[in-house]
C-alpha cells in the first residue's frame, strides 16, 4: 500500500491551515491577560439598555464589511467612519475623525469601560489613529484595515500596547 499520496495531501491541509490568515477570535471571555483596559469587570453590570440592544444590532450589522480609508458606507468603511455610522444609527452625531472623537468624548478611566465606550489607539507613533467600540468582556470591534469590520480582544498585545484612551458618548 502506498502511503505517499495520503501523506502529501495531509501535508497540503497542514500548510493550508498554518499559512493561512490569523482566525479571528468572535467568541466571549478574554483568553489571556492583558493591558489595563483590557481587566475590565463586565461580570456585575447592569443588563443592557434599549439604546444599547440597538447599538449591539447594528455593530453586528457591520462585522464583515471591507475597509476603505475614507469610506463611510458598507461597501467599504474606515474605523472612524465606523464608529460614527454606528453612533449616528442609534441617533448620536459624533466627529468624523479618531482624533475628534476622542477630543469630544467623555474620558473614561481604565477599569471603568462599559458597552458602547471608544476606544482610541495610537497605531502609527502620530498621537491617535484608530477607535473601535467596546462591546464587553475586553472585546472591541472596529474596522481592520487588512481585515474590515471584525471584534478582536483587548488584550491582544497589539491593542493592549497601543491603547491611548477611552471615551464615552452614551
Amino acid at each position: 500500500m502506498n502511503t505517499k499520496p495520503s501523506l502529501c495531501f495531509a501535508f497540503i491541509v497542514f500548510l493550508a491551515v498554518a499559512c493561512g490568515p490569523a482566525p479571528v477570535y468572535r467568541g466571549s471571555g478574554v483568553t489571556r491577560p492583558g493591558g489595563k483596559w483590557a481587566e475590565t469587570p463586565d461580570s456585575g453590570r447592569e443588563p443592557m439598555t434599549s439604546l444599547e440592544h440597538r447599538m449591539m444590532r447594528e455593530i453586528e450589522t457591520w462585522i464583515g464589511t471591507p475597509y476603505k480609508y475614507g469610506g463611510v458606507s458598507r461597501s467599504g468603511v474606515d474605523c472612524s467612519g465606523f464608529t460614527q455610522a454606528v453612533f449616528k444609527a442609534v441617533g448620536i452625531d459624533i466627529p468624523r475623525t479618531a482624533g475628534l472623537q476622542a477630543a469630544s468624548a467623555v474620558k473614561v478611566p481604565a477599569g471603568e469601560m462599559r458597552f458602547g465606550d471608544l476606544v482610541f489607539f495610537n497605531t502609527d507613533g502620530s498621537g491617535i489613529s484608530h477607535v473601535g467600540i467596546y462591546v464587553g468582556n475586553g472585546f472591541f470591534v472596529h474596522a481592520s484595515c487588512g481585515r474590515g469590520v471584525v471584534r478582536e480582544s483587548l488584550s491582544k498585545k497589539y491593542y493592549a500596547d497601543r491603547i491611548v484612551s477611552v471615551g464615552r458618548y452614551l
